[in-house]
Order: C-alpha cells, then structure tokens, then sequence
C-alpha cells in the first residue's frame, strides 16, 4: 500500500497518513546549482517503520532561476 504512494500529491497522501495513526516525519529535497524548484510537493521515498513513517518530498516542477536584471 505504502508503495502506491510514490510519486502521489502530498497533501492528499497526508490525510491518508494521519488516518493511519502512525507518527510521521517528512524531509524536502532541494536541487543543486541555478534550479528553482515550484509547484506542488510529491513523494519521492517512502520508509515505514513498526512505529513511524518517514518521508522524503521533492517539487513537482523545476526551472532555470532567472537573473535578476539591474
């Protein structure tokens, strides 16, 4: 079941989480180097353990940071 999860909306795998009743914790990956990272969050790993959950999320949508122009 946890397996399904991967690459699922966060917010909607969030509730499903919370009805489990299982602690949970969550870390968001950020990309290196001149990337922008937008839009929704999506789960990329998923761990579970006897007494928690853990979970990795990652940005749905990336783009080339923009300069700014003087």
């Amino acid at each position: 079941m946890i397996q399904a999860w991967l690459g699922r909306d966060w917010n909607k795998i969030k509730l499903v989480i919370e009805r489990l009743g299982k602690p949970y914790t969550f870390q968001i990956t950020r990309p290196r180097g001149n990337i922008e990272p937008w839009g929704k969050f999506r789960v990329v790993r998923v761990r579970e353990f006897d007494n928690r959950v853990d979970i990795v999320l990652a940005h749905e949508n990336y783009s080339p940071r923009q300069k700014l122009t003087p």
